[in-house]
């Protein structure tokens, strides 16, 4: 299949974008996550990637995790905190040198920190699960709320309105 990806019918409904005449064609197969990830983490995570588990469930766009989306989630969480450590680790090396972001070899030559690739590859982990879960600035307005406030159909004064498809139809001129 060629093209963009097809945004999920739960994510137009999220934003205030679904239409039921453009996106319930050809989607009836779609499958549908139900059931809420919980805010409780996995045991075996660490103490600190429990925190972090917990602070992403309390910041995540409500309503849009799902469990499913549990392994996802933890890639970002394991990420999140190999960044944090190699961070604090690096810190503690540049609090002990004046070249800061670089150490030694055997032979006494100065190198880049391995402590920075860790960190790179660990904040690209992040990135790319913070996308997939809603969590940066450029992924919510993806997953916003749309034009009603977060309101439903039901509570929006808006959702009482019939969609009266208007304009010119075939043979009607041009």
């Amino acid at each position: 299949m060629r093209g963009r990806k097809p945004t999920p019918t739960e994510l137009h409904k999220l934003k205030g974008t679904f239409n039921v005449t453009k996106h319930a064609r050809n989607r009836k197969g779609e499958p549908v996550a139900v059931v809420d990830l919980t805010v409780e983490p996995p045991d075996w995570m660490t103490d600190t990637q429990q925190a972090s588990w917990r602070y992403a469930m309390e910041h995540a766009p409500k309503g849009l995790l799902k469990k499913i989306d549990a392994g996802t989630l933890a890639v970002w969480v394991i990420a999140e905190d190999e960044h944090r450590t190699a961070s604090m680790m690096q810190a503690i090396i540049d609090s002990k040198s004046t070249m800061k972001l670089l150490t030694k070899d055997k032979s006494g030559l100065a190198v880049a920190s391995p402590y920075l690739g860790l960190t790179h590859r660990a904040g690209l982990r992040m990135l790319k699960a913070a996308s997939d879960l809603g969590f940066s600035p450029a992924a919510r307005p993806r997953i916003g709320t749309g034009g009603n406030g977060g309101k439903t159909d039901d509570e929006s004064p808006w959702g009482q309105f019939e969609v009266i498809n208007g304009g010119r139809g075939p043979g009607k001129g041009a």
